[in-house]
């Protein structure tokens, strides 16, 4: 019946449309259908409910007489009240479409990506050109816009296809980021598996780039907070306990035993993009060394604690020491920085650095590259090495990136 009754709605409506002549008809025409599918849909869900009230709630197939009829009748009567004020809570227009949705956003979530409005917009402020101006008044967000539990990551292993196939999916590409566009806040905790796997050594490094670009930023945001706070601090006559606290924190993390602010400011800068990229790429491979795979390492870092590390399968037997291996890459990011910025052997570094944040007000990764040669054994040769990798991938395009500004990054 209801079946018959479609048919012939939608005959109607077909034949209607043929005689229509101006828009005003046709949007009035449009108003009625829906509100006949409306009807429709409402007595589906009657003939959904009279099947459920005849199969599930049931009517006795026996002939009942005196009390037990009586009683039926009354419990019957009751499962019909229930039944109806069940559906009519669940009835909703588009209760089918929600639940679709619904399970549609479960699964993104398993898939680790995000729906439209949880993924990074792009700063339409940001202007893209071929040049690759200077601007000193481009806008630096802070780390305090992302929460540890945001920056941490999943922590389960991707698939280095997959990651690609998101980054596609997202624009997320390194030509534009090259000519100022923002960089997407997509924090892994891990690098993607299979990075070996890619023929195209030059597809590996974009990948290799793309993964630990946002993450090193982040951490120089970090830095760069820190520091926009000490100069605060230095610039009042006064501190309170509050500061005071804060600057003996410091004073302690970044090992400055006489409690000089101005040692303190010297040590307490970035290290720039392009050199964190490269000593990365070096001691890794791009990614595919087994410290960066099982122990998310990225900089070689050494230790002489038993069982903090990994040990290298070459490791000589009177040697004792292990690469420090950390739960997620960003660890190894933040160690490295604060390797470079406390240890000292890297004096020089940071007096040159220092300078030129006095003359320039930014750093600059391949000229630093050359107070490294105390970081590796190989002394000047890895100097060398730093130096052509910066060259020959144009690091110091990224020396300059920041991060789009949203509330919410994507994680995966």
């Amino acid at each position: 019946m209801i079946h018959s009754y479609q048919v012939r709605l939608k005959k109607k409506i077909k034949l209607s449309l043929l005689n229509l002549k101006d828009g005003l008809a046709y949007k009035n025409l449009l108003i009625r259908k829906k509100i006949k599918r409306s009807f429709i849909k409402f007595v589906n869900f009657v003939d959904i409910f009279n099947k459920f009230n005849t199969h599930i709630i049931g009517k006795s197939s026996t002939r009942l007489k005196g009390p037990l009829k009586k009683h039926y009748t009354h419990s019957y009567a009751k499962g019909n009240v229930v039944a109806f004020l069940i559906f009519v809570i669940l009835y909703k227009p588009n209760f089918q479409d929600f639940n679709f949705s619904k399970i549609d956003n479960d699964r993104k979530v398993v898939e680790n990506i995000y729906l439209k409005e949880d993924i990074l917009l792009i700063d339409k402020n940001l202007q893209i050109s071929n040049k690759k101006p200077f601007n000193e008044k481009r806008k630096k967000q802070t780390s305090s816009e992302y929460t540890d539990k945001q920056i941490l990551g999943f922590g389960n292993n991707i698939n280095a296809r997959t990651i690609i196939s998101l980054f596609e999916e997202e624009n997320y590409n390194l030509k534009d980021i090259r000519k100022g566009k923002a960089v997407d806040p997509v924090f892994l905790s891990k690098l993607p598996t299979g990075i070996a796997q890619i023929d195209n050594i030059g597809d590996r490094k974009k990948l290799f780039i793309k993964v630990i670009l946002p993450l090193i930023i982040y951490e120089n945001n970090k830095i760069l907070e820190d520091r926009n706070y000490l100069n605060q601090i230095s610039r009042e006559k006064t501190i309170n306990e509050k500061e005071m606290a804060w600057l003996n924190k410091k004073f302690k993390e970044y090992r400055v035993k006489t409690s000089d602010i101005k040692e303190l400011r010297q040590k307490m800068d970035v290290i720039p993009p392009s050199l964190a990229i490269a000593q990365a790429a070096y001691e890794t491979g791009w990614g595919t060394s087994r410290f960066a795979m099982e122990g998310n390492s990225l900089y070689g870092v050494r230790t002489w604690k038993k069982g903090k590390g990994m040990v290298p399968n070459d490791r000589a037997q009177e040697q004792k020491f292990e690469v420090l291996s950390f739960k997620i890459i960003r660890a190894s990011i933040s160690s490295y920085k604060k390797n470079l910025n406390t240890h000292q052997s890297y004096n020089e570094f940071r007096e040159v650095r220092a300078k030129q944040r006095k003359e320039k007000n930014r750093v600059f990764g391949l000229e630093l590259s050359q107070y490294l040669n105390k970081y590796s054994e190989i002394g000047d040769t890895y100097v060398e090495r730093l130096k052509k990798i910066i060259e020959q991938n144009a690091l110091t395009d990224f020396d300059e990136s920041v991060l789009s500004q949203k509330k919410k990054p994507n994680i995966v």
